[in-house]
């Protein structure tokens, strides 16, 4: 995932990389030949026929794509052909380059947000929620009700951020059952290990606060899919915040989807073992990774489901709970994550 430094790719303050960025480049390129990553389109062509295709074609198209000019995307291969940088195989500089720069530039706009309906929110990268695995505490630890969750059962609590395809992109496990899903998101934030880039953001559910990286759905307004559908369509929503919280649901319902998939493809994600602590978190982990893998080799989408209707999970908090305190975010950050999402709104109420 993107660590969210700009870094600025499009060759425009100096004609010529420098030694230092070159030689950066130079590995960042030959590590995504050697992991044998794939550029990311429909299969329908060889990479190789695909990556001349976005280079050949309009020009706005590899900055779509890249976030770089053509102009400046062949300049940066020759620098790097320059370098030293070589041909893996039947892997040409220019697979090399677009590799990485899919992999480590600031993502485009996702397709499913290039559809009218949820245009306004073309900035989304991708959904953040939580999940509980059953856990069982530490052996010793004098708070073991620490990791007794809301409905009693002992658990942990694992947040993951999950792009709108249904890959997990960030995972954090081993928090205990009762943690607030507000303080794993901060901690997470305070250290580092996720950042999210400038001018993006990430849809969640009300329990988390309104901000301009993490946008949520209106309080007090219907929100759970379920209930827009028993309204039929041409009585869905009566304001335009219910607009938003339809909309919104519909792109958030990937992640609840996504959890279904996990749990109902490993077992042990509902019955975990009584392994120590840190082996239990780490299962979780590699849960996440092996669907992954699954998911990008395993062509056929038998555990996909592109419909948008209401998972029946027990994570579809939606609108969360009201006594669930979000005031580290208060001020500044709500008051402009509350003015960018009154700009969603609108825009969505005016184009129904």
């Amino acid at each position: 995932m993107s660590d969210g430094d700009d870094g600025s790719c499009d060759g425009s303050s100096s004609d010529d990389l420098s030694m230092e960025a070159a030689a950066w480049w130079y590995n960042a390129a030959q590590i995504c030949g050697a992991e044998g990553k794939e550029l990311k389109h429909d299969r329908k062509m060889s990479d190789k026929q695909y990556i001349m295709r976005q280079l050949n074609g309009h020009h706005m198209v590899c900055y779509d794509n890249y976030r770089v000019s053509t102009a400046n995307f062949y300049r940066l291969c020759d620098e790097l052909r320059a370098k030293g940088l070589e041909c893996n195989g039947d892997v040409i500089i220019e697979e090399h380059v677009g590799m990485f720069l899919q992999m480590g530039v600031d993502a485009p706009i996702h397709p499913k947000l290039k559809q009218s309906q949820f245009l306004p929110f073309k900035d989304a990268l991708g959904v953040i929620d939580r999940t509980h695995i059953n856990a069982f505490p530490p052996s010793g630890e004098t708070f073991k009700e620490r990791w007794r969750d809301r409905k009693g059962n002992m658990s942990q609590n694992v947040m993951a951020v999950v792009d709108f395809d249904g890959n997990f992109l960030y995972v954090v496990a081993g928090w205990e059952g009762s943690a607030h899903d507000n303080l794993i998101l901060r901690k997470s934030l305070e250290r580092g290990n996720f950042t999210v880039p400038p001018g993006r953001y990430y849809l969640v559910d009300g329990g988390y606060a309104n901000t301009p990286q993490f946008l949520s759905p209106y309080r007090g307004k219907t929100y759970h899919l379920a209930q827009f559908s028993t309204r039929g369509r041409d009585n869905r929503y009566d304001c335009a915040e219910e607009l938003y919280n339809y909309r919104h649901a519909q792109l958030r319902n990937i992640v609840e989807k996504t959890f279904g998939i996990l749990k109902g493809r490993f077992k042990i994600c509902k019955e975990m073992h009584k392994y120590k602590y840190d082996m239990q978190t780490d299962l979780v982990i590699a849960c996440c990774i092996l669907h992954n893998f699954i998911k990008r080799h395993q062509h056929d989408n038998s555990d996909d489901d592109s419909s948008d209707d209401e998972v029946d999970s027990d994570n579809a908090t939606g609108l969360g709970n009201d006594d669930e305190d979000a005031s580290e975010y208060s001020g500044t950050a709500t008051q402009v994550g509350g003015a960018m999402r009154d700009r969603i709104r609108d825009m969505l109420w005016d184009s129904r």
